[in-house]
């Protein structure tokens, strides 16, 4: 999660399933936005998504479990 604070600087709080962190320098603010953005690029739409998830229930029926 990216913040902009009332100064204009921004902070990215990143958390993992040990902890959370806050991140306040310039350099790890900017590579972590660089990422995040990569991986936005590379997301489905919210249409797209829910086509892919009804093809792969299509692709794979599961018997209901007894």
């Amino acid at each position: 999660m990216f913040l902009r604070l009332t100064d204009g600087r921004t902070v990215a709080y990143t958390e993992n399933d040990l902890r959370g962190e806050l991140l306040e320098e310039n350099a790890s603010v900017e590579l972590l936005q660089r990422r995040y953005d990569a991986m936005r690029d590379l997301a489905l739409s919210p249409a797209e998504s829910r086509n892919f998830i009804l093809r792969m229930l299509e692709a794979m029926p599961c018997e209901p479990s007894t």
